[in-house]
C-alpha cells in the first residue's frame, strides 16, 4: 500500500471522530502523517494522536484517556449542543489502561525523537510535554532562590495596608518567584505598589518591567498603580517618595509587546540570546497566561530577575493551552511557600447579594447560593427603578429583561459614538452579556444578532461599519499594535468612520482595515477575563450543560463591579457550582 494510500485509510478510520467534531480535519491528517512516518496502524492509537494534536485548542497540554470522552462532550456542546448523545455513542475504546498500554508501546513513542510521549498517565505531543517540563523547572528554580525580605512596615503603612496585605508584601519579596492571588477587589494592585516601592527603598536602581495578557488589562494596571503612587508621593520620606517616581515611571504593557513581537512570527526578539533588562517582571491577570506564553517569558527572563505573578487562581484558565497560574498556586512544597493570597474583599460588602453570591461560589457553598437565590424576586422592578447606591443581584428567566438592557446599552453608545470618542469608550464597559457558548439560543452568536435586530427595529444602523458599533479584535494584528481580544467601538470623526479603543486619544483606524472584527455586546465568558464591567448580564446555559462549571460561573459574576443579572434558573446555577472544570495537564504534580 503506497504511503498516500495508507494515510488516507488513517483518516478514514478517524472519520466518526471528525464527523462528530471530536477533532477536526486537520487533526486527524496531522495524526495520519505521524502514524505513517512510523509505521504505526492501530486505530485506537490513532485516535490518540489526533486528541493529542487537537488537546491545546480546548486548552489542554495534554489527553487523559479516563477522561478524555467527558471533555469531547463538552467540547463539542459549545458549538453543537444538540450532538451530544451521538458523540458519547462513538465507538470509545473501553479500557483506558489498556488503550494507554498500546500507545506506550507504540513507535510514535519509543521511536528515536518520537512526536508522542506519555507521562504522568497523559498522552502529549512532545512540544507541550518540552514546554510544561521546561516550565516546572524553571518555577521550582525560583521558587527555591530565596532573597533578603526588605522592610516594608513603613510603606504598608503610607499605603495602608491591612495586616494580611503586609505579609503578602514581605512573602512575594522572600524569593525571586513571587504569586499573589486573590479575588476580585482585595488589594491585589495595591498590594503589588507595596512589593514595588519594598524592593526599590532596598534598591532604587531597580529596572521593573510590568505586562498583563491584554491590553485591556495592562491599562487597567495602569491606572490602579498610578492611585498608589500617589499616596507613595505625599508620604514624607525621601526613600519612599523616590519609589514613587520609578513606580509612576513604568508603563504596563501586554506580555506580548513586553517580549517584543516579531512581524509575521511565531518567534519573539526576547529570549535566552537576548534576555530582558528588567531585574522584576510584574504579570497581572496571570490566569489567563498559556503555558506556551510563560514558557516564552520565563526563558527570556535574565539570570538573578524577580517575577511576580499576580491573579486570581480561582478564575477560568486560559483561553489557550494551560492552567499556569491555578497549577502554580495549588502546587505544594517550596512553590507554595511563595503564594500569597488575599481573601477580604472590597469591592462589594460581605452583606450585600452580589458579595454573599460571589463568596458562596468560591466556597462551593450551595447552600448559601440558594439562600441568596432565594431571597430575590424575579419580578423585580426594572433597572431605571432601582437606587444605584448598592451592588445588586438579579435572577430571572423573562427575556425582556435582556431586551430592555440592550436597547437601552446599544442606543447609549451610539449616542456617544456620535459626538465623544472617549465618552463612548467609556460607555463600552457601562453592560455585557457574558455566555457560556458560541452558538445556540445561550450563545454569543444568538445574542449579538439578536441585540442588532433589536436596534435596527427601533430604527438605528447597525452595519458592520457603522457607528456606534462595539467590536473585539479575533486575532493578533501588530501592524495596528492590536491583539486578539482587543475591544473598541465605532465612533464618528471628521475624516469619516474610525475605530477607538481604550487609551487611544485619536481614533486612526479605518474599520475596513481590520479584518479580523467580531461584534461585541456579548462576549464569552472565557474572552471577559481581565475586564470589569458596571453591570454583566450572565446567560446561563442549561443545568445539564457541561460547560456550566463552578469556575466559569465565578468568573463572570466577579467581573462585576455594580450589578449582576443571571439570566436562567436556579437550577442552573446550583448545576454549575457542583461542576468543577479541569484541565488535562501535569504541570502541579511536577511542581511537588
Amino acid at each position: 500500500m503506497s504511503s498516500l494510500t495508507q494515510r488516507r485509510a488513517h483518516v478514514e478510520s478517524l472519520r466518526p471522530w471528525v464527523e462528530m467534531d471530536v477533532v477536526s480535519e486537520a487533526d486527524a491528517a496531522v495524526a495520519a502523517a505521524l502514524a505513517d512516518i512510523c509505521g504505526e496502524s492501530s486505530p485506537s492509537v490513532l485516535l490518540a494522536v489526533a486528541l493529542a494534536v487537537g488537546a491545546p485548542r480546548s486548552g489542554h497540554t495534554a489527553v487523559n484517556l479516563e477522561l478524555v470522552k467527558d471533555h469531547a462532550v463538552s467540547r463539542v456542546e459549545r458549538s453543537e449542543p444538540d450532538a451530544v448523545e451521538a458523540v458519547l455513542a462513538l465507538p470509545w475504546p473501553t479500557d483506558a489502561s489498556d488503550w494507554r498500554e498500546s500507545i506506550e508501546q507504540s513507535p510514535l513513542v519509543t521511536a528515536d525523537h518520537a512526536p508522542i510521549v506519555v507521562d504522568h498517565g497523559l498522552v502529549y505531543l512532545r512540544r507541550f510535554h518540552t514546554a510544561e517540563v521546561r516550565v516546572a523547572g524553571q518555577i521550582a528554580s525560583l521558587a527555591a532562590n530565596e532573597c533578603d525580605v526588605p522592610p516594608a512596615d513603613l510603606v504598608s503603612e503610607v499605603l495602608g495596608l491591612s495586616d494580611s496585605q503586609r505579609q503578602a508584601v514581605e512573602r512575594c519579596c522572600s524569593a525571586r518567584l513571587g504569586v499573589l492571588t486573590g479575588a476580585p477587589g482585595t488589594g491585589k494592585t495595591r498590594t503589588v505598589a507595596g512589593i514595588l516601592a519594598a524592593l526599590l527603598v532596598a534598591n532604587p536602581d531597580l529596572v521593573i518591567g510590568a505586562a498583563a495578557p491584554t491590553g485591556k488589562a495592562a491599562a487597567r494596571m495602569a491606572g490602579s498603580l498610578s492611585e498608589s503612587v500617589d499616596y507613595l508621593a505625599a508620604s514624607g520620606e525621601s526613600s519612599i517618595e523616590s519609589a514613587a517616581v520609578a513606580i509612576g515611571a513604568i508603563q504596563p504593557t501586554t506580555v506580548h509587546r513586553l517580549l517584543g513581537v516579531r512581524r509575521g512570527s511565531d518567534e519573539f526578539w526576547h529570549h535566552s540570546g537576548n534576555t530582558l533588562p528588567h531585574d522584576v517582571v510584574v504579570i497581572d491577570e496571570a490566569s489567563m497566561l498559556s503555558l506556551s506564553l510563560i514558557d516564552s517569558l520565563l526563558d527570556a527572563m535574565r539570570p538573578g530577575s524577580r517575577i511576580i505573578l499576580v491573579g486570581d487562581a480561582m478564575q477560568l484558565a486560559s483561553v489557550d493551552a494551560g492552567s499556569v497560574l491555578g497549577d502554580i498556586a495549588g502546587a505544594p512544597g517550596v512553590v507554595g511557600t511563595r503564594v500569597a493570597e488575599l481573601t477580604e474583599t472590597h469591592r462589594f460588602d460581605t452583606d450585600s447579594q452580589i458579595g454573599r453570591f460571589a463568596a458562596a461560589i468560591l466556597a462551593h457553598d450551595v447552600e448559601l447560593a440558594q439562600a441568596v437565590l432565594g431571597e430575590l424576586d424575579e419580578q423585580q422592578q426594572s433597572f431605571d427603578e432601582q437606587s444605584t447606591d448598592q451592588p445588586m443581584l438579579q435572577l430571572t428567566s423573562d427575556l425582556s429583561v435582556m431586551s430592555d438592557l440592550l436597547i437601552q446599552h446599544g442606543m447609549s453608545l451610539i449616542e456617544h459614538a456620535q459626538r465623544d470618542p472617549t465618552a463612548a469608550v467609556n460607555q463600552l464597559d457601562a453592560m455585557r452579556v457574558l455566555c457560556a457558548h458560541r452558538t445556540g439560543p445561550f450563545g454569543v452568536s444568538y445574542w449579538n444578532q439578536y441585540a442588532q435586530r433589536l436596534l435596527s427595529d427601533g430604527g438605528a444602523r447597525v452595519g458592520h461599519h457603522d457607528v456606534g458599533r462595539p467590536v473585539m479584535v479575533t486575532a493578533n494584528d501588530p501592524t495596528s499594535g492590536l491583539f486578539n481580544g482587543d475591544v473598541g467601538v465605532i465612533v464618528a470623526t471628521g475624516g469619516g468612520s474610525r475605530i477607538a479603543f481604550p487609551g487611544s486619544d485619536h481614533p486612526s483606524l479605518v474599520p475596513t482595515t481590520l479584518e479580523h472584527l467580531e461584534t461585541v455586546y456579548a462576549m464569552t465568558i472565557h474572552k471577559s477575563q481581565g475586564s470589569e464591567f458596571d453591570h454583566v448580564v450572565v446567560v446561563l446555559p442549561p443545568a445539564q450543560s457541561r460547560l456550566a462549571t463552578r469556575e466559569l460561573l465565578y468568573t463572570a459574576v466577579t467581573r462585576a463591579k455594580r450589578r449582576v443579572t443571571l439570566v436562567g434558573t436556579i437550577d442552573s446555577v446550583i448545576s454549575a457550582m457542583n461542576r468543577t472544570s479541569l484541565r488535562m495537564s501535569a504541570l502541579r504534580q511536577r511542581l511537588e
